[in-house]
């Protein structure tokens, strides 16, 4: 497994079984076939052709018997009796959001959402805020040269995020990271360019000028406060 997988791989606790929403390869569940994992394990994607890839790499490992295949979208054909962790890794923001919309069951303390998303993290956190989520881990990893945020959440009550947070993580979570100084920055030089293109534009546009402002202001505080 690459570095990204591998961090996601170290999130998994011990349960009554595991769904790996859009496998693809299937690294993940031939992993913890291969750990003795007690649950079930169920390797879902939306294409054969996945499916098919991440079946032959648990037969490649000898534990092809071990998982289940199932072809679906997102959760639609999964047991919800089956699982407990649902792992959505590898999407856009918008997609995970809309997987988890469609599968209501699953926004119960009983399950725990394992998510990385690659595009609009932070509508993903909107979503899990505005649901009732908490936010028990937010980890960055490194993996080809990209910074990835993958986001351990599960119902219990709200919890408030800040509009920076949208985009940090729980800056008491996020700033255990050893990465979150340098992803930081990275945020606010985006806000900043943002924020000189729409000074410089024709048009001003007013509210998502001060919006921007606003969470870049967030951001920086976070700065000195993590220094």
């Amino acid at each position: 497994m690459n570095k990204r997988l591998e961090a996601i791989y170290a999130l998994i606790g011990e349960g009554r079984g595991l769904v790996d929403v859009g496998t693809d390869h299937g690294h993940i569940p031939t992993a913890l076939a291969q750990s003795g994992y007690a649950g079930n394990i169920i390797a879902s994607d939306i294409k054969p052709g996945p499916l098919q890839a991440a079946r032959r790499s648990a037969e490649n490992a000898g534990v092809a018997d071990k998982i289940d295949f199932l072809l679906c979208d997102g959760l639609d054909g999964c047991d919800p009796s089956a699982i407990d962790t649902i792992v959505i890794a590898g999407m856009g923001g918008d997609t995970i959001c809309g997987i988890l919309d469609r599968a209501e069951w699953c926004m119960t303390p009983d399950y725990t959402l394992i998510l990385q998303p690659v595009t609009k993290a932070e509508v993903v956190r909107y979503w899990l805020a505005y649901n009732g989520y908490e936010f028990l881990d937010e980890v960055l990893v490194r993996d080809g040269g990209i910074i990835y945020q993958i986001i351990r959440s599960r119902i219990k009550e709200n919890t408030p995020l800040s509009l920076a947070e949208l985009y940090t993580g729980e800056f008491a979570l996020a700033r255990k990271n050893v990465l979150f100084g340098e992803y930081l920055d990275g945020l606010i030089s985006r806000f900043e360019a943002g924020i000189r293109g729409l000074e410089s534009a024709r048009e001003t546009q007013a509210d998502s000028l001060a919006l921007k402002k606003q969470i870049c202001a967030q951001l920086r505080e976070m700065r000195e406060k993590s220094k």
